[in-house]
């Protein structure tokens, strides 16, 4: 966990296992100079999924068809509210 504290970060430390083809592809960006460490690239991967899971809401899962029919199936007591604001009269039975 990393936070602020007077000016000071802190933080926590943490033992990854990697596959052998992402060990070497961070190993490649250090090499580009992309970034100055291994640490430092994987910090940038944690920073850009936090941002993709913030932004999940924008891209919600679709509704099965169970959830969509419960969500909106016909409401008599709703469409009864809608009609009196909207200032249509029900036709008595």
């Amino acid at each position: 966990m990393t936070g602020w504290h007077r000016d000071v970060i802190l933080e926590s430390k943490m033992t990854i296992t990697l596959p052998a083809e992402q060990d070497s592809f961070l190993g490649r960006l250090v090499a580009m100079g992309r970034f100055p460490s291994r640490e430092a690239a994987v910090v940038k991967a944690v920073e850009l999924l936090e941002t993709e899971e913030s932004m999940s809401w924008l891209l919600p899962q679709p509704l099965s068809r169970e959830d969509a029919e419960q969500i909106y199936a016909a409401d008599p007591a709703w469409e009864a509210v809608e009609n009196s604001v909207a200032g249509l009269t029900v036709p008595e039975a």
